[in-house]
């Protein structure tokens, strides 16, 4: 009896030891990895910027309702009509309604087109609707709604020229029909504008003022300093404002910082600066001035640049990085890192063993590090690559080693 008892003692406690090494098996990991990525390191210094522009305050006195022509952060010409003047503001929307039909009509007579195709290439067809999908997605993800509504239309025409060729659809007329009636219409019911708004200079029409426009004017670069910027208030543009053209030539960017990190320029320096922005994210720009403030203590790098679009014509401050350098690489933690045979590099996971990478680091803190890619990432074995799982921590490390 009592040998029975020391036998179910004994399987009780080799159970207990099992499960114990089950769960110890399935919880502990003798070693940690992550990921390679991909990482870009700006070095610079970072500053508010302010940007002063040649700008022109665009006027109208004549009454009645405005129909603009230009659309805000489009081009202007000199003497262009920016909007058209009617007496009635429902007939703005009118406009915009036949311009859409105009549109529709002209895509139904682009589609009609593919009925003559004989024999078409699906795979082209089908690879076509696809581009056209990535680039409506590359734009809503990059923030490129200027472009966002163009895309869509084009994806939409993309699968419509396809159900034509697939037979899907094929007959068109009636939609024609009611949309040439509608056009007959609208032309029929809108006048002729009793007024025009001109731009009396060429550059990128905004339909919004900041009050900047007379303030912040590059007459005199030596008077941005940091106590003229501290100082700088709008002042309320005319009632009769309605937008202002930006000039598209030469303008500037007045970046605030201290004194040493001024030392780092002079005038006549190329730089590059990063911005915010999704259609501008770098620029190239020339040191124009260094000003400096009443104390010595501060000073105001001021930048010219002949690159602009719609969204920096509508800019007016932000945050800048003057770029000193650029890492691009690939980001570990700084614990990946190890010496072996006095040769640095790191453990990566190659099937069910650990290899051993030498890298060559380009930039660390105490946290990451940047380790350069290899010119031939595929051909060289012996080479970190994108995607590559490193060890982070673990012991007994060794290349070679079997892991499970």
């Amino acid at each position: 009896m009592r040998e029975h008892l020391w036998l179910k003692i004994f399987f009780a406690v080799l159970a207990v030891i099992f499960i114990a090494h089950q769960l110890y098996a399935s919880l502990y990991k003798p070693i940690v990895t992550e990921t390679a990525q991909y990482y870009e390191m700006v070095v610079g210094v970072t500053a508010d910027a302010v940007i002063i522009r040649n700008e022109t305050v665009i006027t109208n006195d004549s009454p009645g309702a405005l129909h603009y022509i230009t659309a805000d952060g489009s081009r202007a010409a000199k003497g262009g009509v920016i909007a058209e003047i009617y007496a009635d503001s429902a007939i703005s929307g009118k406009i915009s309604r036949l311009h859409t039909v105009e549109k529709e009509l002209e895509n139904i007579t682009q589609i009609e087109e593919y009925n003559n195709v004989q024999a078409p290439d699906m795979d082209l067809i089908n690879g076509k609707v696809n581009d056209a999908l990535n680039e409506v997605v590359r734009a809503g993800a990059a923030g490129n709604y200027q472009r966002f509504d163009q895309l869509a239309e084009q994806f939409v025409m993309s699968i419509n020229r396809r159900q034509v060729l697939t037979g899907e659809l094929t007959d068109f007329s009636a939609q024609k029909a009611a949309l040439t009636a509608e056009l007959n219409e609208l032309r029929a019911s809108i006048p002729q504008p009793s007024g025009y708004v001109r731009s009396s200079v060429s550059g990128y029409f905004v339909s919004t003022t900041d009050g900047y426009e007379e303030v912040l004017t590059a007459d005199d670069l030596t008077a941005i300093t940091p106590e003229r910027l501290d100082n700088v208030s709008p002042v309320p543009a005319p009632e009769n404002a309605i937008g202002k053209t930006v000039s598209d030539y030469e303008w500037y960017v007045a970046a605030r910082m201290s004194i040493n990190d001024s030392l780092k320029y002079k005038q006549g320096d190329t730089v590059t600066v990063k911005t915010s922005l999704k259609t501008a994210p770098e620029l190239s720009m020339k040191v124009e001035r260094i000003n400096l403030s009443a104390d010595g203590e501060r000073a105001v790098l001021v930048l010219s640049c002949q690159q602009m679009n719609s969204d920096l014509a509508e800019m007016r401050d932000g945050t800048v990085t003057i770029v000193s350098k650029v890492y691009k690489g690939l980001r570990l933690s700084s614990k990946a890192l190890r010496v072996v045979d006095k040769t640095t590099g790191v453990y990566t996971v190659s099937g069910m063993r650990l290899k051993f990478v030498p890298v060559n680091v380009i930039y660390s803190t105490e946290d990451f590090i940047i380790c350069a890619e290899s010119d031939e990432p595929f051909s060289n074995t012996n080479a970190l690559k994108l995607y590559d799982e490193v060890v982070v921590k673990g012991k007994g490390l060794y290349d070679g080693k079997v892991i499970g």
